[in-house]
């Protein structure tokens, strides 16, 4: 199994979330699972806030799987900042072991051979981590003017296959990435904005699951 890691080290507002919504409208047979249990969250926006979720898999309960457009979701519960602190208890080994268990269900079970992977803006705690030292390939939001703040500010854990999406973009240049994705004007809608960008993930969509 492939697993896709969407992150911008520990810059917010790079559009992961977003892109991994325009990922998932735009795919079948595919995994989903978000780590990031703030109020702006993949679960949130597919209308999913489940008492038991990720976490308590992490921990050694049983995964929550849904189904959405095709594809399998497992959500995380809206979490507030005090609480958030405390998933600093979870190891990157303790994400790795759950991931490796995760693995062997999806792939026999549901015959699923790719997991994508939304995370936090924080890479210093072993939920992000372990997910990003896990990965086969990090997807990687990038925002103009702070390009490099961002790509400074992920792990370094061993050769990984970096995929890169420009996002929100509004001049018209040229940039070494897979994905060039323009500003959305005129909403602030994460689900709308998802959708009027899927044409332009198609070329994630070919190196990132092909």
């Amino acid at each position: 199994m492939t697993i896709i890691t969407v992150t911008s080290g520990n810059i917010g507002g790079a559009g992961k979330t977003t892109i991994t919504l325009a990922l998932l409208m735009s795919t079948r047979n595919v995994a989903y699972m978000d780590l990031s249990p703030d109020n702006r969250s993949l679960s949130l926006l597919l209308g999913l806030n489940p008492r038991s979720d990720v976490i308590d898999s992490v921990r050694g309960g049983r995964y929550m799987m849904y189904m959405r457009d095709g594809n399998i979701v497992m959500p995380i519960r809206h979490r507030e900042y005090p609480e958030i602190r405390q998933l600093s208890a979870i190891t990157p080994q303790d994400m790795q072991r759950a991931l490796k268990s995760l693995e062997r269900t999806l792939i026999n079970k549901y015959n699923v051979e790719n997991l994508v992977i939304d995370t936090m803006s924080v890479v210093n705690i072993g939920l992000s981590l372990g997910a990003i030292e896990a990965a086969d390939r990090l997807l990687i939001p990038l925002i103009s003017g702070r390009e490099e703040l961002v790509r400074r500010t992920i792990p370094r854990v061993g050769t990984k296959h970096m995929i890169y999406a420009m996002n929100m973009v509004k001049e018209d240049l040229k940039y070494d990435a897979a994905a060039v994705i323009p500003y959305v004007d005129g909403t602030n809608n994460q689900l709308e904005v998802a959708e009027r960008i899927r044409s332009y993930v198609r070329n994630l969509i070919k190196v990132a699951l092909g």
